[in-house]
């Protein structure tokens, strides 16, 4: 043999220390550990228990953009409505959130919540006027038109 072939000889072969060696009381010991740590019928239990929370999740979801909707149907436009597609598909996408979380928030978000409730608040404020101002906006011309109306009238009556 030649210097090279001993080299590749030396290389597929692993040095003693780093060859295992079990004893077929070791293997029934490692089979019987894998059999107590799988069961199939738990994991297809813990699959179905995950799966209704995630629909259970996705409900509350839809529930909560039922309510917004409601909300800018009041505030915003009567005839204002969301797209059934769009709100199921925001809701399967936000759904494992709120399984993942619970009803807290992401620990990355909840040093902010402070923060964020305060500006939740005063958009909720500002909001409100919005529509408080438009809807006496809408009474002052409805009561212009009226006493228009009723000046009119008398105009009539007076000019007969």
């Amino acid at each position: 043999m030649n210097t090279e072939q001993q080299g590749e000889i030396q290389t597929e072969t692993p040095p003693v220390d780093m060859v295992e060696n079990h004893n077929e009381q070791d293997e029934r010991a490692f089979i019987n550990s894998l059999d107590d740590d799988f069961d199939p019928e738990l994991s297809q239990t813990e699959a179905k228990e995950q799966a209704l929370e995630t629909e259970a999740a996705a409900g509350i979801v839809c529930v909560g953009l039922m309510t917004i909707e409601q909300t800018m149907k009041t505030m915003l436009h009567p005839r204002f409505k969301f797209d059934p597609e769009q709100c199921e598909a925001v809701a399967t996408k936000v759904a494992p959130l709120i399984v993942k979380y619970g009803a807290n928030p992401p620990p990355w978000l909840a040093k902010y919540m402070d923060e964020i409730m305060a500006v939740f608040a005063i958009g909720m404020l500002g909001l409100s006027s919005f529509m408080q101002v438009k809807q006496l906006k809408a009474e002052d011309i409805a009561q212009q038109a009226k006493e228009r109306e009723t000046t009119n009238l008398d105009n009539a009556e007076v000019a007969a």
